[in-house]
């Protein structure tokens, strides 16, 4: 009996070792690493496309990102600047708290996502088919271009750049390139360097358009690339996923990204000691979250990509069918003053200090007004760890 025990004992012990290992294993900060821990254990399998797309539709898949996010961009402004024109847009896919970009016949695949340590990460997976794609972590390359949003935090960039005929942006002031776009930006200062797809009745805007002068790069048409439903005549649809660069989307991508980027700067200064701007930053964050700097519709949009469709399935309900998903679209974006990204990592990773007085602020803001209260008594029902007040 005794040598049994002593034979049974190496095998428990190296089980027992096992498990500890197991439990003690971290859990990911973001989806990214999520993904790369399921790739290396098996889990889920990147599949390879042969008609230039490569990994693209799995890894979208594998994220949850939809297809009918996509938006294209054709300033060569990003990593891979040397493939990017007019003939060769840049795909951009997103959902709340992760992009995706992707050039046709690129190098890479670029991800930027939202960490649950209150700041963004940078990762690349490389293009080229391989028997164990990795998602490589790339702060150091891509904070060059996107530390130049604040001088606190690397931000997400939905920018404003004019482009001349084939693709080369042009820089008012090279020290502040990014005219970063976002809500509160009016509709005739946006999309610069964006195709641009959907019916939008009255709306200026600058998408879909370059300079046909690169002496005068900002002499754009004021007709020319509006209301624009097909870019078949722009260039190859075949090399995107998608023949569109949804209006509404690309609205809704402009307004988590100025999400995204005060989230992060709040955080930093946490970090950092600076709370000189404490209480001033939170009240812009609240006064966003609520959309009180909205720039107003000038006419009503219509996407034409099914996104609009897909962003507000995916919204969490309460009895009465309400979503803070749920889209106007005729005079606003939403059709409740309360941003959806109150569900994001995003927000979760938004240093507790902050958050207690964000809350107190966004209950305040938005207790004035019926349509106010209505996003109130949604968020109550759908966010399990909503303030007791908000609940009450």
């Amino acid at each position: 009996m005794r040598a049994l025990a002593w034979l049974l004992l190496p095998p428990l012990a190296g089980l027992a070792g096992a498990a500890i290992a197991q439990a003690a294993e971290p859990a990911p900060f973001n989806a990214i690493e999520a993904l790369q821990a399921r790739l290396d254990k098996g889990e889920t399998k990147l599949a390879f496309a042969e008609d230039g797309q490569g990994y693209l539709r799995s890894l979208l898949a594998a994220l949850d990102v939809p297809e009918e996010s996509q938006v294209l961009a054709f300033t060569r402004s990003s990593l891979q600047f040397d493939r990017i024109s007019p003939k060769t847009p840049r795909a951009i896919y997103f959902r709340d708290d992760i992009a995706v970009a992707a050039v046709h016949q690129g190098k890479l695949l670029e991800l930027i996502v939202n960490d649950k340590r209150g700041g963004l990460a940078f990762y690349t997976l490389d293009a080229a088919k391989t028997g164990k794609p990795q998602l490589v972590e790339e702060g150091n390359t891509c904070t060059v271009c996107h530390g130049m949003v604040n001088r606190f935090a690397p931000g997400w960039i939905v920018a404003n750049i004019s482009a001349t005929t084939d693709g080369t942006p042009v820089f008012p002031d090279p020290t502040r390139p990014f005219d970063i776009t976002e809500q509160s930006t009016p509709f005739e200062l946006r999309w610069g360097g964006w195709y641009v797809t959907g019916t939008h009745g009255l709306m200026r805007h600058r998408g879909n358009v370059a300079a046909l002068d690169p002496n005068r790069p900002y002499d754009l048409s004021a007709t020319d690339g509006l209301n624009v439903t097909d870019l078949t005549d722009k260039f190859d649809t075949g090399q995107v996923l998608k023949p569109t660069s949804d209006i509404v989307a690309l609205m809704v991508l402009e307004h988590q990204t100025g999400f995204a980027n005060r989230v992060a700067v709040i955080n930093a200064q946490f970090r950092a000691g600076v709370l000189a701007d404490m209480d001033k930053n939170i009240d812009e964050l609240a006064a966003f979250m609520t959309f009180a700097d909205e720039a107003p519709l000038p006419s009503p949009v219509k996407g034409n990509s099914g996104f609009d469709t897909v962003f507000a399935r995916r919204g969490l309900r309460d009895t009465q069918g309400r979503s803070l998903r749920d889209f106007d679209l005729q005079t606003r974006l939403f059709r409740y003053p309360l941003s959806y990204m109150i569900y994001s990592t995003s927000f979760d990773g938004l240093v507790p200090e902050a958050k207690t007085r964000l809350w107190q602020r966004l209950y305040a803001l938005l207790n004035g007004s019926d349509r106010g209260r209505a996003a109130i008594a949604i968020l109550a029902a759908t966010k399990p760890d909503a303030p007791g007040d908000w609940k009450r």
